[in-house]
């Protein structure tokens, strides 16, 4: 797994919310184009970026110990494209924090609009060091978190 579809991570608070950027790129939005749908953001690679957000917030709540593997998505509703260029603002908080799940709500914005949400993703914690290495991660968050800048 490769945290590469969040590009900035403004702030957070352990085990309660995570906020973050995500700048479509012209890579990004070309794969409709196969399906004759081009000039926006696939809805799974949006969605895979409140996953990414989410799980950030539980290896920083961790403190890079674990990290969450989603097992269920309750609802996502699409209700605007995201075009090459638009800065998507991500927002995930967090409704339970247990041991054995945590229960995740999301939302996607672009020029002050809801653009995407997410409502009941359920994850469980599992040893980061299975997954990637903590090191690396702990790299790349400090080339992300950018908690005074306001675009990527």
């Amino acid at each position: 797994m490769k945290f590469r579809l969040v590009d900035r991570i403004l702030d957070w608070e352990p085990r309660s919310r995570i906020r973050g950027v995500k700048a479509v790129s012209f890579e990004e939005y070309s794969l409709r184009d196969p399906l004759g749908d081009g000039g926006r953001l696939p809805e799974s690679l949006l969605l895979e970026s409140l996953f990414q957000l989410g799980n950030w917030l539980v290896v920083l709540s961790s403190d890079f110990r674990s990290m969450g593997l989603v097992i269920r998505l309750g609802r996502a509703e699409f209700l605007e494209a995201a075009g090459p260029g638009t800065r998507l603002e991500l927002d995930v908080t967090v409704r339970s924090w247990r041991d054995d799940g945590i229960l995740f709500d999301g939302r996607a914005r672009a020029r002050g609009r809801t653009i995407a949400a997410g409502e009941g993703c359920l994850a469980v914690p599992a040893p980061l060091e299975g997954y990637e290495d903590p090191v690396g991660l702990r790299t790349l968050f400090g080339e992300i978190h950018r908690p005074l800048e306001a675009a990527p």
